[in-house]
């Protein structure tokens, strides 16, 4: 009697613990999918737009001669069982908006 009461508090166990991991689950994506469609503006909203959301990290923002701020950002390119490359590129603000340039020798 006392086996045939724990194997049904097992099933019961096992029944609720895969409910609670599919709701977990379930929340991770749509937090996800809010997360893809929030808009933002100026840099990052630039960024968002040519390299994809949230994959670059800007390093380092540097004034230049004219007193422009430029961000030093990069791409990091994963291989598989190998460590990231990465792709590093200059961001600057244009009177039509902003724009990048790939930087050679990092």
């Amino acid at each position: 009697m006392i086996k045939l009461i724990i194997f049904v508090l097992i099933l019961i166990t096992l029944v609720l613990l895969s409910m609670f991991v599919d709701g977990v689950l379930e929340l991770h994506k749509q937090e996800k999918e809010e997360m893809k469609s929030i808009i933002r503006d100026g840099m990052e909203g630039y960024l968002d737009r040519t390299f994809g959301f949230g994959t670059v990290t800007i390093f380092k923002s540097v004034l230049d001669a004219e007193g422009n701020t430029r961000y030093l950002v990069y791409l990091p390119r994963y291989a598989w069982f190998k460590a990231p490359k990465y792709d590093w590129y200059e961001v600057y603000a244009t009177q039509n908006g902003y724009k990048h340039e790939a930087i050679k020798g990092f």
